[in-house]
C-alpha cells in the first residue's frame, strides 16, 4: 500500500466500448496496450474526469465528461445497443474512498446521475497531441470560442503556464532529461509562449522538434511544481513524435516519477516503451500491464505484472510477424525450419 493517494480500482459498465470490465491498479506504472478502438484512452479519461472534478470544486462531472469526449450530449458515452433508458456506470476507489458516476440515456439526452466524489489531488493529462508549441493565445481562445480540442489540451496548456501555489518544485527528479533538450526552458508570460534558450540563441518552441517538446513538457511540469508525490500522471501515447533513441531516457523518467510517489497511467502502441519498462524495472517497482481486446460483447481486459505474459499483445504479435516475413524472404523457411513457397 502506497503512502500516497492513488487509484486502486475501476469498474465500467455499459460505458463506451465496455460492457462490464474491472481493473485493479498498482500505485506505480499502469500500462494500457491494445488495438485502436479498444478504449484505452476512454479509460484514461474516465479516471481523469473523476479526479479532476474532485480536485476542482467549481467543475461538474457532466461538464467535464462533455469537454473531455467532445460531445454536447453525454448519452453518447452510453454503450451503443443498450437501448433507451440504459445507464453507463463508472465506479472506482481512490485513496481508499469509493466514488461513482453514472450516465443515463433519456429522451432529452444524457443525464449524469449518482455522483459521489471526494477530494483528490490535481491530476495531469498529457494528450497525444503536443501542446507546448501551441500555448500562445490558446487559453483565451478556448474560453471564448468553440475549438475542436478536448479538455486535456486546454488543461495541459493551463498547467504549463502556472506555478503551483504552495507546491514544492522537485526539479531534481528529472535532471536526466535536461541534457536532452539542448538548452534551457524559458517562459514568456507576456505572450504565453515557451522558448528553448541555447548557446546560439533563443528558439520559439514551435520551431523545436515535437519529440523534444514532449520531453520539455515533463521538465516544465516538474519545474513549476505540478509533478509532485501524490499526483496522478495520465499520458496518452508518449511515443508520438519521439525518436526511439530517446525512449530509454523517457521511460527512466517515468519510473523515477513512480518511485517518488506519482501514479502513472500510460496508453501506448510502442514495443520500445513496453520493453524499456520491462528492462529498466527494479524488483521493488510496481508495474502492471493491461491487454485490451475487442469482443462480441465489448472490450475485455487482461492484466499481468509480467510483460512476457501480457495477452493480448498486438504490438509483439506484429513484431513477430515482421520477423517471420523477413526470415522467410532471406531463407525461404519459417522459424520452424519449414520451407515456404
Amino acid at each position: 500500500m502506497s503512502e500516497f493517494p492513488y487509484h486502486q480500482s475501476l469498474h465500467l459498465e455499459n460505458f463506451t466500448v465496455f460492457s462490464d470490465c474491472a481493473f485493479n491498479f498498482v500505485p506505480g506504472v499502469n500500462v494500457f496496450v491494445g488495438e485502436n478502438g479498444t478504449g484505452k484512452t476512454h479509460v484514461l479519461k474516465a479516471l481523469y474526469a473523476a479526479q479532476l472534478t474532485q480536485s476542482r470544486g467549481n467543475k461538474k462531472i457532466g461538464d467535464v465528461l462533455g469537454e473531455l469526449f467532445q460531445t454536447s450530449d453525454v448519452s453518447d458515452l452510453v454503450r451503443l445497443g443498450t437501448g433507451k433508458g440504459a445507464i453507463a456506470e463508472v465506479k472506482g476507489r481512490y485513496n481508499s474512498n469509493e466514488w461513482a458516476y453514472g450516465i443515463q440515456r433519456t429522451d432529452l439526452g444524457g443525464t449524469v446521475v449518482d455522483t459521489k466524489l471526494h477530494h483528490a489531488e490535481r491530476p495531469i493529462f498529457i494528450p497525444a497531441i503536443d501542446m507546448m508549441g501551441h500555448t500562445r493565445g490558446f487559453t483565451q481562445a478556448a474560453s471564448e470560442l468553440v475549438l475542436d480540442f478536448d479538455l486535456t489540451c486546454s488543461d495541459i496548456v493551463n498547467l504549463l503556464g502556472l506555478e503551483r501555489r504552495n507546491g514544492t518544485k522537485p526539479r531534481t527528479l528529472l535532471t536526466s532529461l535536461d541534457g536532452l533538450l539542448g538548452g534551457t526552458l524559458e517562459y514568456d508570460a507576456n505572450n504565453s509562449r515557451f522558448y528553448l534558450a541555447t548557446d546560439l540563441g533563443r528558439i520559439p518552441m514551435p520551431l523545436v522538434a515535437e519529440g523534444i517538446r514532449k520531453i520539455a513538457t515533463l521538465v516544465r511540469l516538474s519545474q513549476n511544481g505540478w509533478l509532485t508525490p501524490g499526483t496522478t500522471l495520465f499520458w496518452d501515447e508518449p511515443e508520438v513524435n519521439l525518436n526511439p533513441k530517446l525512449m530509454d531516457e523517457v521511460v527512466g523518467a517515468i519510473l523515477t516519477l513512480a518511485r517518488s510517489g506519482i501514479q502513472v497511467f500510460l496508453a501506448t502502441h510502442s514495443y520500445v516503451i513496453l520493453k524499456e519498462l520491462d528492462l529498466q524495472a527494479q524488483p521493488d517497482d510496481s508495474i502492471r500491464f493491461f491487454g485490451f481486446e475487442k469482443g462480441d460483447d465489448g472490450t475485455t481486459v487482461n492484466a499481468t505484472d509480467d510483460f512476457a505474459l501480457l495477452q493480448p499483445n498486438p504490438i509483439l504479435e506484429q513484431y513477430d510477424s515482421l520477423y517471420d516475413r523477413e526470415l522467410t524472404r532471406a531463407t525461404g523457411r519459417n522459424r520452424k525450419g519449414e520451407r515456404v513457397r
